[in-house]
């Protein structure tokens, strides 16, 4: 498998940087069956023609696979061995995103960041010491394969997270953060967990990678509404809408530069000057030196990794609206197949020397520009996005700074409704976790059906 940046035309290793992490492009779940092609053939072909470096799957997203009856062969022979749903699921899903694991086997040994298909812990477990058990059986499932072990931001997360990385061989991907208060729960929980395992003098922690996943594109679909509902009194609000969740995830990656790169945290619009504020800052500044110590010993930063990144079909707005802002160092992106490809055309979109300037620009650091999110055509917001600060000058072109945006939907669009975004966060959460749950006792439903039909 070639691993340079023009492998094809339409890579997406065109706008890869190895050297700092950044811009990476994952697959949300199995490829969809076409053409008689089986998932794995598809899968290969994102690989190896389209340069996707990974691949995250969940409850949900395992179902979809096991509905298509591609595993109706391997569930025959478990009938005949008498064995529980529990076990069946627990087995189909691990074979499955092995044998995932194993087709990204060539890009984990060229980027040993990179290559990785997440498997996610049972949703049915919500109480700290079965959830713990549970990751550690999933990570020593995929030993040997280029894995992360989903670990969800319940209640119990940060501890469980801590738990499970300090009992070593755990490579966490943190999910069902939709706060920047979640996001810093759970760097909390995960660099506590090095912190133990390097005291107990278990090993280095330079051969652990670990991903943190801020959900977006359901942050607007509940924002949207409140901020149309209030731009019934005044019309400019309507500017933020499609910008919110943007917005939030500029900020917690600066909060990520802050602990992981030892950046000063910025705060020109006072969105933390409040007690809550003020403790989430000292928090930053403590991480920061925890950090800090554990580099010496050998410790990676924690990627941030922008997941729901596809525009829902009741959004008007770019298929990339989630992505472009995104590109930067130690970024990555999940996203379902029709927004991966559209990320695709854009790469074959662009020339070579677009691409390497691409590469080497930070989007996750820069204002969004002052324009309508739902612009038509909607290609145009990803050209204006797009512009160099200096371009949108010339084009007299205004700009918005997360932090304004953030601030204008707290005080103006939030606070008035009694809401905050951080609670929006938290519902969000509750709700994720309750539709995995749902659909892993729908996955379990299906493979009973089956067992007895088959």
């Amino acid at each position: 498998m070639p691993m340079t940046q023009g492998s094809t035309e339409n890579s997406l290793l065109r706008l890869h940087n190895p050297v700092v992490q950044g811009t990476c492009f994952y697959l949300d779940g199995f490829p969809a069956l076409k053409e008689g092609k089986e998932w794995q053939a598809s899968l290969r072909e994102f690989i190896e023609v389209k340069g996707t470096l990974g691949m995250t799957t969940n409850q949900t997203l395992f179902r979809q696979l096991l509905e298509t009856g591609v595993l109706d062969g391997r569930l025959r022979l478990f009938k005949t061995q008498g064995l529980s749903a529990e076990a069946v699921y627990q087995t189909l899903y691990n074979e499955a995103a092995t044998e995932a694991a194993r087709l990204f086997s060539a890009v984990h040994a060229h980027w040993p960041s990179e290559g990785r298909v997440s498997q996610e812990a049972s949703a049915l477990l919500t109480e700290l010491d079965p959830l713990v058990r549970e990751v550690q059986r999933i990570a020593q499932a995929m030993r040997g394969f280029g894995s992360f072990t989903k670990i969800p931001n319940l209640k119990v997360g940060p501890r469980a997270i801590r738990q499970a990385v300090a009992g070593g061989h755990v490579q966490p991907n943190i999910t069902l953060v939709f706060s920047d208060r979640h996001y810093l729960d759970t760097v909390e929980g995960y660099l506590l967990g090095l912190q133990d395992w390097v005291e107990k003098k278990a090993g280095s922690p330079a051969g652990i990678y670990s991903v943190n996943s801020l959900f977006v594109s359901r942050v607007d679909r509940v924002a949207d509404p409140l901020i149309e509902e209030a731009a019934a009194q005044d019309e400019r609000l309507r500017l933020l809408k499609g910008k919110v969740a943007v917005a939030q995830a500029k900020i917690i990656y600066r909060m990520f530069e802050a602990i992981f790169l030892g950046k000063l945290f910025a705060d020109p619009e006072g969105l933390y000057a409040d007690a809550e504020g003020q403790v989430m800052r000292e928090r930053m500044t403590r991480l920061s030196g925890l950090y800090a110590r554990l580099a010496r010993a050998g410790a990676q930063p924690q990627r941030l990794l922008i997941a729901s990144s596809g525009v829902k079909s009741d959004q008007p707005y770019s298929a990339l609206l989630y992505v472009l802002p995104f590109l930067g160092p130690w970024c990555a992106n999940t996203m379902p197949e029709p927004t991966l490809e559209a990320i695709c055309r854009f790469a074959a979109s662009i020339s070579e020397e677009q691409a390497g300037a691409l590469r080497q620009r930070n989007l996750m650091s820069e204002p969004l520009p002052a324009i309508p999110t739902d612009i038509q055509p909607r290609e145009e917001w990803d050209r204006i996005l797009l512009l160099t600060p200096q371009q949108r000058r010339c084009d007299e072109i205004a700009e918005l700074t997360p932090d304004f945006i953030l601030r204008e939907a707290r005080d103006r669009v939030f606070a008035p409704r009694g809401t905050s975004l951080r609670q929006i966060g938290d519902a969000l959460r509750d709700k994720g976790a309750e539709s995995f749950t749902a659909d892993e006792r729908a996955t379990l439903e299906l493979i009973q059906t089956k067992l007895r039909q088959l």
